[in-house]
């Protein structure tokens, strides 16, 4: 794994969190799911203990956008 797709990461998660800001819940669903499964691939290569620790901060950030994109459509 590089360290560029990790640093790639950060944008992509603060366009769901501005989504989730704006309502948009459908769009920030299909983005959140698209990130969810590229994290889930980069942990599937990953090496470095310091980058699966990485990772594993954005699961869990997912995770919690999950549950408020799910709470808001309600």
């Amino acid at each position: 794994m590089h360290s560029q797709q990790l640093v790639n990461l950060k944008p992509k998660v603060q366009t769901i969190i501005d989504l989730i800001a704006k309502k948009e819940w459908e769009t920030a669903q299909v983005l959140l799911f698209k990130v969810s499964e590229e994290v889930d691939n980069l942990i599937d290569e990953v090496v470095s203990d310091d980058h699966l620790i990485e990772l594993s901060k954005y699961q869990v950030l997912l995770k919690h956008l999950a549950t408020k994109i799910q709470n808001g459509k309600h």
